[in-house]
């Protein structure tokens, strides 16, 4: 019992030995609450409140769940597994074990987000929709908000109040729906709204999960929608055990349906619920906190909470404003560059993915290794998919967007048009499309296609038969042979075909891994796992490397410094937040996470210009910069303070810029307004200028070929690269 509660402060351990009726513990920025979960667990198990697998931990992301999980191996022993998975691994066990939804099997296939858009896609095309119109992620963006309130096709229908549009987007749902029965496939809100339907439908099996677990413990609790919220509070109707972990100052899902309101009114939702408030965070110097502390009292719609450290006082916060955001990457690269310190104590925060160019290409420069989380995918790169539709088809034969894929991949000489016949004869027989591939020639296919199918199909049968008897990373190396995928990228002289082919690779080494750590496990729980990887689960910390990533993706993660860039309005917080109160605490919360995620340095950079929508414009720094006291704050900022209006200024224009400034005229004409000179004579220009060309605005040259004339590689501002003949630019 000392061990248990050793090393912890007070709150803490008040947190960990509170064990009956529902709690809410405010864990603060790096308070801890990791810790205290996880002696929590294993104080309900010394004290022998309950046994291991009557036990339920939810978190949000697979990595959150690994570590917590071997936390507790860690202090009771490997022995003591309890149940911890992330909301929607949970989903996806209980539709798998329950086997209720009409027309699923427990060998669905779960669909990532470029899956759920082609079968958008599919359903557009039926419908003889235009994509323009009915854009996918615009359809999918319906989709989520209907299965987050709990609504199925026929129910979003009544609710279109004779909006043509809505009418349309509800005829689009339904068809996708249909399409993904078809498939036996979920999307990754099924996992979420089928549970809670199947409950509502079928009583005694909910009746069965309200006496399935004795304590119920919910992490990041902030950031639970609507469903979510269903399903925790369902699980604990019977116990009244529920203890959630959470900080209502870092709910920052919103957008994506998360309901502060789940934590605030934690109290009125169970009654008679405890409070715990964690306060001492161990991250941060005292600067840092008190400067985030304070910001964040600018939001009205919060719980009190006194964050303290006992840690040094640490440096103030510095504000560096540079001039335009080619300047401002450079500058943050060359901090990093030459700090003397690890790569891997550096974190690059931005708003939105976008605004990782300038930064990859300014550390690329500098030759300082990052690594971007947000990026491709590793499980959405092309060669790893077409591993997984082997997978997934040779475990969910009713897969059809799998088995378009694999049949396609490598090429075999089955086209566009084969498979549309093979799909029209499927439906007319009334057969799956791999039921329908059995017979090629009655499908209407030519003697040699009709070969290559049944070539193809006898190799896939050959496959299934061997699943179950094979261990895992065997099986994936024996579709990578007979597929011939091993072939495609093997023994490449092109770089980028044998980087797919080290991906195989590292794929065929997760699988083994996996098989590793859960002996007894089948290649399908491989495939669900990997189905829900989110981008911080595939994130390794252990390489000596910066890391790039929005302030969404940074979530629950620390790093000894941290850079915040293009911190400027209209950015961030975002344009559209700005008029909206409630979405404007969000980005402010925002703010909070990325400053609390530093252990001793916060730099936040904003610039006077910056290149946004192809056009140069004049930009002011966050009003969130303003709400952190003067104490807290150093501030590094241009010379000669110089305000912009909020009009645009066209790159490729030669009128003068100096209109543009409102409260001084610059002695210099600033670097964005492009003169009308005489082109440069040929061979001036040498690697590393800057010069401007009419069409594609400004950039730096990065080599320059001689020939019969004297052609430039240029890499533009706007990130465009292009041979140009010197003559048809200028140098500024």
């Amino acid at each position: 019992m000392i061990d248990i509660l050793s090393g912890l402060n007070e709150r803490q351990r008040q947190a960990v030995m509170i064990t009956d009726g529902p709690l809410l513990i405010f864990a603060g920025a790096g308070s801890g609450k990791t810790r205290v979960l996880t002696r929590k667990i294993a104080y309900l198990l010394q004290q022998k409140k309950t046994t291991a697998h009557r036990i339920l931990a939810v978190t949000f992301t697979n990595k959150a769940a690994k570590e917590m999980q071997g936390r507790v191996a860690e202090i009771l022993g490997s022995g003591n597994t309890v149940n911890i998975g992330t909301f929607h691994s949970i989903g996806a066990r209980i539709l798998r074990n329950e086997k209720r939804i009409e027309g699923y099997s427990a060998d669905f296939t779960i669909y990532d987000t470029k899956d759920q858009k082609s079968v958008i896609t599919e359903s557009l095309k039926y419908l003889e929709l235009d994509t323009k119109m009915y854009a996918p992620s615009l359809v999918s963006h319906y989709i989520g908000e209907q299965k987050q309130q709990l609504l199925l096709p026929a129910d979003a229908a009544k609710r279109t109040n004779n909006d043509f549009m809505k009418e349309k987007l509800a005829e689009i749902y339904f068809e996708y729906n249909k399409r993904l029965q078809a498939n036996n496939a979920y999307d990754f809100d099924d996992l979420l709204m089928r549970p809670i339907l199947m409950f509502r439908e079928h009583p005694e099996t909910a009746e069965k999960y309200r006496h399935r677990w004795d304590y119920i413990l919910v992490d990041e609790y902030q950031d639970t929608n609507h469903v979510q919220f269903q399903l925790v509070k369902l699980f604990s109707e019977v116990s009244k055990n529920i203890c959630v972990v959470g900080d209502d100052d870092q709910s920052i899902y919103g957008w994506r349906g998360a309901d502060i309101s789940n934590i605030l009114d934690f109290e009125k939702t169970f009654p008679k619920a405890q409070i715990v408030k964690l306060e001492q965070n161990y991250r941060s110097t005292k600067n840092i906190i008190e400067a985030a502390s304070a910001m964040i009292k600018g939001n009205g719609h919060r719980a009190e909470k006194s964050l303290w450290t006992a840690r040094e006082e640490g440096d103030k916060i510095l504000h560096k404003e540079c001039e335009r955001d080619y300047k401002e990457s450079d500058y943050i690269a060359k901090e990093i560059r030459y700090s003397g310190k690890p790569l891997r104590d550096f974190a690059i925060l931005y708003r939105t993915n976008a605004q990782s160019r300038l930064l990859e290409e300014s550390l690329r420069n500098l030759g300082v290794r990052y690594v971007l989380v947000g990026g491709v995918k590793f499980y959405e790169r092309k060669e790893i998919k077409d591993i997984l539709a082997y997978l997934n088809i040779l475990i969910n034969s009713r897969d059809v967007i799998s088995l378009k894929r694999a049949v396609k991949t490598p090429s075999r000489g089955i086209g566009e048009g084969s498979i549309k016949k093979l799909e029209d004869f499927a439906i007319q027989t009334q057969r799956t499309l791999w039921e329908a591939m059995q017979y090629p020639q009655e499908a209407g296919l030519s003697i040699a296609i009709s070969q290559r199918v049944n070539s193809f199909m006898n190799m896939m049968e050959s496959l299934k038969s061997q699943i179950s008897k094979m261990a895992p990373s065997e099986f994936v190396m024996e579709i990578l042979e007979q597929s011939q995928l091993l072939f495609e990228y093997q023994d490449k002289k092109d770089p980028e075909l044998r980087e797919r082919f080290e991906n195989q690779n590292e794929f065929l080494n997760g699988v083994k891994m996996f098989e590793t750590y859960n002996p007894d496990a089948k290649i399908e729980d491989f495939l669900q796992e990997v189905s829900l990887q989110t981008d911080i689960d595939q994130w390794e910390d252990s390489s000596d490397a910066v890391t790039l990533m929005t302030v969404h993706s940074a979530k629950g993660l620390e790093f000894k410094h941290v850079f915040i860039s293009g911190m400027e309005e209209g950015l961030f917080p975002l344009e559209r937040t700005r008029m909206n109160p409630k979405e404007l605490e969000e980005e402010r919360r925002l703010f909070y996470v990325a400053i609390t995620r530093a252990m001793k340095n916060v730099t936040i950079t904003s610039t006077l210009q910056r290149m946004r929508y192809g056009s140069l414009m004049g930009a002011t720094p966050s009003t969130f910069i303003s709400e952190i006291p003067e104490e807290f704050l150093k501030k590094d900022l241009m010379r000669k303070k110089r305000t912009f209006t909020s009009v645009s200024q066209d790159f490729t224009s030669r009128k003068s810029a100096d209109s543009f400034f409102v409260n001084e005229r610059p002695k210099k004409r600033p670097e964005s307004a492009i003169s009308p000179i005489n082109p440069p004579k040929p061979g001036s220009i040498t690697v590393g200028d800057r010069v401007a060309h009419k069409m594609f605005g400004k950039g730096k040259v990065r080599s320059i070929i001689r020939s019969s004339q004297v052609l430039l590689k240029i890499t533009f501002d706007n990130g465009i690269e292009k041979t140009i003949a010197e003559k048809f630019v200028e140098k500024t």
